[in-house]
């Protein structure tokens, strides 16, 4: 259900979707007749496919033989592969929005003497098992910057999320640094000055207790932390500082 709330959207930035599976026509029909799915569903019966991108799971026998390992794949207009991304759980899925790279369009400003930043996320609406991204568009103001991850002996921008048993929390993901030259100590030193984005992706974790909790009518999921930086301008370097942040997510039960 999660790549089909997402299905129209990707429709209008002009990118299709579809899913194989080794199951015969009729039982993807059927599927997708109970869960309302529109996009396709393709049968690969004998799962020819699947062996041909080298996704058969060899471990699988009896029914679930011919079962790929659950990915996903994305193609540019050639057919060739851009990138994919794998999942233990079968159950386990990353959604159409964090797969392409797009928020939900409902971020949250927050204001400090030396940045703006956004926080949003790939998804409003997420379940158990849903892989979904979580977004920092950081704008440092005029003459400010922020040091990245790859300089060690200053205060690095970081993103910090609380622990929270209902989610897996994956690695942030920061963009390309660029080289500033800060006079005052003649020194050379990584840097952000311009906006850029930190992204960070999160599944929901398949527990019981969250499986329950999400049965809830107006269940909900919050996520929060913080955005930890020193900033500098081009003659002073202001004590560190961390922007509150606050995320929280719609959560539906796991489809099967």
């Amino acid at each position: 259900m999660q790549l089909q709330r997402g299905y129209a959207e990707l429709q209008k930035k002009g990118i299709g979707l579809a899913a194989i599976s080794y199951d015969p026509p009729a039982t993807l029909k059927a599927f997708a007749d109970a869960r309302g799915i529109r996009f396709p569903l393709l049968s690969d019966t004998g799962s020819a496919t699947i062996k041909a991108y080298r996704l058969l799971n060899e471990q699988a026998t009896g029914r679930t033989a011919g079962i790929p390992h659950p990915g996903t794949f994305v193609l540019d207009r050639r057919g060739v592969v851009t990138s994919r991304s794998f999942e233990q759980s079968y159950q386990e899925r990353a959604t159409a929005a964090s797969l392409v790279g797009t928020a939900d369009g409902k971020g949250v400003k927050a204001e400090t003497p030396h940045l703006v930043v956004t926080a949003s996320a790939s998804d409003a609406v997420v379940a158990p098992g849903a892989r979904f991204t979580l977004q920092l568009d950081v704008a440092p103001k005029a003459r400010m910057h922020v040091y990245s991850p790859d300089q060690t002996t200053y205060i690095p921008v970081a993103l910090q999320l609380e622990a929270n048993d209902a989610v897996k929390v994956h690695p942030p993901r920061f963009p390309p640094s660029e080289e500033y030259l800060f006079k005052p100590l003649n020194e050379r030193q990584r840097v952000y000055s311009r906006p850029f984005r930190i992204s960070t992706d999160v599944t929901v974790a398949l527990t019981p207790a969250v499986r329950e909790r999400a049965r809830a009518v107006g269940a909900t999921l919050t996520l929060t932390g913080s955005l930890h930086y020193q900033a500098c301008d081009d003659k002073i370097c202001y004590p560190p500082a961390n922007v509150p942040l606050t995320w929280t997510l719609a959560l539906e039960p796991l489809s099967r």
